[in-house]
């Protein structure tokens, strides 16, 4: 009988190790790849501002969609709240259906990867499919000290209308 005791006392002791190992695998400290995916909140300007820094980062931020393009229908510039003067280009992608033109001023929380693109400025001028707006604020980093020939983008990932 008391094989069948200590049996039973083994058998609860592994049960309890198991789940044990379960609920430490499952709390336990973040790994490398989790802490990589962990998105922070920036303001436009910072990502302007530095956009090497965040360059192939998911980025998070928040803005008031100022224009929508009228010819491809794939970028928009989204404003800063505070700041109408700093903007940044969103490339829609997959969610290009998702917005239209009668969006403008609408306020948003865009989720996304952060690219650079080095430009040439003659090439800028040279091409008729940039919008007008992109033109401005090229002009508006040119004046705040900002190189404007690397022109910040984000590839859209995720969006929240409010």
């Amino acid at each position: 009988m008391s094989h069948l005791n200590r049996l039973d006392s083994m058998k609860r002791m592994f049960l309890l190790l198991a789940a044990g190992l379960i609920l430490a695998a499952c709390g336990g400290p973040a790994t490398d790849q989790q802490a990589e995916e962990r998105i922070e909140d920036h303001a436009i300007t910072v990502l302007v501002e530095n956009p090497m820094e965040y360059e192939g980062k998911t980025v998070r931020f928040e803005g008031i969609l100022h224009h929508m393009c009228r010819h491809s229908g794939d970028k928009m510039r989204v404003v800063q709240m505070d700041d109408s003067e700093m903007s940044i280009q969103v490339m829609l992608g997959q969610y290009m259906n998702q917005f239209s033109p009668e969006m403008e001023g609408s306020e948003l929380t865009i989720i996304g990867n952060l690219k650079t693109e080095v430009m040439n400025m003659e090439e800028l001028d040279e091409e008729d499919h940039d919008c007008e707006t992109t033109e401005e604020a090229l002009e508006l980093m040119a004046e705040r000290g900002i190189d404007p020939n690397i022109r910040p983008y984000v590839e859209l990932k995720g969006f929240e209308v409010r």
